[in-house]
Parts: structure tokens; sequence; C-alpha cells
């Protein structure tokens, strides 16, 4: 059954999602495992996961079939992470900010993984600006299937893993080009820019992020600018 979120005091009621309901409630409930605290392009911080299960895999495919003409999938929900900070505007990494950074994800690393994310429902969300702190209107869908308990295929591990290697300590130098790039600074995540998601709230927040957040703070003070834990979530495809 679907019911109407009061995660912002914008949202007033529930979205009219049609067929979309159907995929999703149709979709097994399943498990996504915590991997590291990973730097994204653009600086932007987040906690990477180990790949999207297979259920999920499905599901995106299936909206794809179902809605043709959908705007194509963007990389970052390509694969499964959390967003949970990005660069105050004109602020940009220097080299020796993002080996700061990597030095801390390495030692926080190790207190990430034993905090799996539950995922027996999704909602649709229309938001109001990008890091889903202020919207409209969501609508929570509850995953009916038996609930899926395997690890990501061989595929969608070692492709996740790709993309996290780029940040390892060996690769730093090429990957600061990325790090440091303008875009996706507060202008981006905060300002008005409505659209709609599926998403997965995050229903517990993981109790590593405060000790994560308190040494990047002590390291790069005024650097970051938090999203709230309320807006915390893992998406799994745009829609809008």
């Amino acid at each position: 059954m679907m019911q109407s979120s009061t995660a912002s005091p914008l949202q007033n009621s529930s979205i009219s999602t049609g067929p979309l309901e159907s995929l999703v409630a149709d979709t097994a409930p399943c498990i996504l495992e915590p991997m590291e605290f990973f730097v994204s392009w653009q600086g932007v911080l987040t906690i990477a996961y180990t790949g999207f299960p297979d259920p999920l895999l499905e599901l995106k495919s299936k909206i794809v079939d179902r809605y043709p003409g959908l705007v194509q999938e963007f990389p970052g929900s390509k694969w499964p992470k959390t967003s949970i900070a990005c660069l105050y505007d004109n602020r940009r990494l220097s080299m020796d900010d993002l080996e700061k950074l990597r030095r801390i994800c390495s030692e926080e690393d190790f207190m990430v993984p034993g905090e799996p994310v539950d995922v027996e429902d999704l909602s649709v969300v229309l938001y109001a600006n990008c890091c889903l702190d202020q919207t409209f209107m969501s609508t929570d869908i509850a995953l009916k299937q038996p609930k899926h308990y395997k690890i990501p295929n061989p595929v969608e591990l070692a492709s996740v893993r790709a993309v996290i290697d780029e940040f390892r300590k060996e690769n730093l130098n090429n990957y600061h080009f990325h790090a440091s790039k303008d875009g996706n600074r507060s202008a981006h995540y905060r300002g008005f820019k409505p659209g709609v998601t599926l998403v997965h709230r995050l229903a517990c927040v993981p109790r590593t992020l405060a000790r994560f957040r308190e040494r990047v703070e002590e390291e790069l003070p005024n650097m970051y600018d938090w999203f709230p834990e309320s807006s915390l979530h893992i998406t799994v495809r745009a829609i809008l």
C-alpha cells in the first residue's frame, strides 16, 4: 500500500505513480552492504555500497523498458551510494586536501561494514532540490516479493570496485582532476531544481557518520556542506 511521507514540511500528499507502483512493488526486498567512505567527482563525500543486488538491477531495467523515453540514467546512480556532503560554493579540493580525505577514508573504512541497509521499500519523490531536504511530495512503496539475500552479482561487484579503485592512494594524482572539478557545490544541491526520482531513504543513520564528519571538519574546516540526516538516501533511478 502506498503511503504519503512526512519527511519535509513541503510534502502534503502522495504522487500518483500508476504502473511504476506495480513495477516497484513487484520487487524483492534486499540488502545493500556499505563498502567505504568515498570522495566522488567534484569532491562530494559519500558512503559507497558494494553494488546493487539483482532485484534492484532488474527493476532499473524494467523501468527503462516500460518507459523508453525516460531521461538517460545519470552516472551517479549507476552504482549505489549515499551522498553525505558537498563542497561549499567557491571551495575546491587541493591535492593536499584530497590526500587528507584519502587518509581519513582509509582509517574509517574499517568501521563502515557491519551496518547493512535493509531495502524493504522505495520512495518516488517529487523534490525541490537535489539533496532532497526540500520535497513537494513523496510516495513510499513496499516491496512485496520474498526477500533476496544474495550479494550483488560478480559483474556488478567488479563495476563498483573499478569506480572505487580510482580513489586508491596510488591513483590520487590522476583522480584529483575529477575530485577538484567545478560543479555539484552547495548551489547545485540546495538550490531550487525540481524533479522526480526513485530512492531508498535511510531509516537509520550509520553510527560511523558522526565520527567521519568530525574528522573531516577537524582537518578541512569550513569546506563541506553536510546534508541533513533526514534527507540521506540511495538513488535507484532518476525518473524526471
